[in-house]
């Protein structure tokens, strides 16, 4: 049997700008849906995976609803059962059905979801069985997802072939909540011939050697500064041979350049930007290496950016060494995070200003998001406990 595996498609994102930015934007994470789909029947998948964050809010817009039955329908006439979980951005507490658009895309029979809940004894874990497969969704179990997912371990049956479906990565890849210790991962190792994960948006494998837990990364790119791979796709799995290839497929194009200038900043990136032949279809980010300290109007030169060409213009600044008394930067210079990073180290109130860095990056993502208010108050918490936690060792 073979199954196609993907993550985090978050149709539904708008993100904020001109109207044709928005809209344009809108419907890319459509075409990576879709595009997806299309992979599936090309390969002659027999089950198609979704580990989390389908949508990107709870609530949706008929137009949003619309577009994404119209693939799934696609899927179904072409005999591809789909399995998927909840993430923390569809995510809805407790499964309340009547709330819940993937409960309703479940009962229009688009998609069947694995499921587990709480009980007196500890879990209870649903099975789905298609053919010799057994697969096992957990959703988002946040901050609990270690305890979730240690008890899942010890209800599987080592000759069965199992696959986990749960909206997690590993700990140490990126700061966020609801990640998995290694420790637990290295649980699933022999009782499961595939653990599909999701939650950060580049692809994963683990461990080096013979891996079983894989992340495919999302299928467009959410968050156009931040996430390092350019690379978007999809993961196809054998369950009888257990190869797998990750699959690639073709998101909005973004480019990421350096600007150095010598005199004129303005003047300078006006060239810099025209010799990039943009076509009006680019994310460009450029990261500027700065002489000093002083000002820079970064919406102007974001402005310069899509006045050349680009869809959407972002500006990193970089900041010289010679701000600190330590040199620190990459290449002679800081980015943004470092400047926070180094003041963060001079507050005696905390006590690992990298950590503190990390959640300062997740709670600017958070604000930016209307609908995340839920998730920075539980990050804040977090920290906060975990400050205090250390205060009293």
């Amino acid at each position: 049997m073979k199954i196609l595996h993907c993550s985090d498609i978050h149709l539904g994102k708008r993100p904020f700008g001109t109207k044709e930015f928005s809209q344009k934007r809108y419907l890319d994470f459509f075409n990576a849906f879709e595009q997806s789909a299309d992979r599936g029947i090309e390969k002659k998948v027999d089950v198609f995976l979704i580990t989390g964050d389908l949508f990107d809010k709870k609530e949706l817009s008929p137009d949003t609803l619309d577009r994404c039955e119209k693939v799934f329908l696609k899927l179904k006439n072409n005999n591809i059962q789909v399995l998927l979980i909840e993430g923390n951005h569809d995510n809805i507490s407790g499964y309340d059905e009547i709330n819940s658009w993937l409960g309703y895309l479940e009962r229009k029979g688009y998609v069947r979801r694995g499921k587990y809940k709480a009980s007196n004894e500890g879990y209870d874990f649903e099975k789905i069985t298609i053919e010799d497969v057994n697969f096992y969704g957990v959703g988002y179990p946040g901050f609990a997802v270690d305890e979730v997912l240690e008890k899942l371990s010890e209800n599987l049956d080592e000759n069965e072939k199992n696959i986990v479906m749960v909206h997690t990565a590993l700990g140490g890849s990126e700061f966020l909540p609801g990640l998995v210790n290694t420790d637990i991962i290295k649980k699933f190792k022999d009782k499961v011939i595939y653990m599909a994960g999701g939650h950060l948006h580049s692809f994963v494998s683990y461990p080096k050697d013979n891996p079983y837990f894989f992340i495919p990364g999302s299928t467009e790119f959410w968050n156009v500064l931040n996430e390092k791979n350019n690379s978007k796709g999809v993961i196809i799995f054998d369950t009888d041979t257990l190869e797998y290839e990750f699959s690639e497929l073709s998101p909005r194009k973004r480019i990421e350049k350096e600007f150095i200038y010598e005199g004129d900043i303005l003047q300078e990136f006006e060239e810099f930007t025209k010799a990039l032949e943009l076509t009006g279809e680019e994310l460009v980010i450029v990261n500027v290496k700065l002489k000093d300290s002083g000002y820079i109007n970064v919406n102007e030169l974001e402005k310069i950016l899509e006045n050349s060409g680009a869809l959407k213009g972002y500006i990193k600044l970089r900041y010289p060494n010679s701000i600190f008394d330590r040199n620190l930067g990459e290449e002679g210079y800081y980015s943004v995070r470092d400047v926070e990073k180094e003041i963060i180290n001079q507050w005696e109130e905390f006590s690992d200003a990298e950590k503190v860095t990390a959640y300062l990056q997740k709670f600017k993502e958070y604000q930016e998001e209307n609908d995340r208010e839920k998730d920075f108050f539980e990050l804040f918490d977090a920290m906060l406990e975990e400050e205090i936690g250390n205060e009293n060792k």
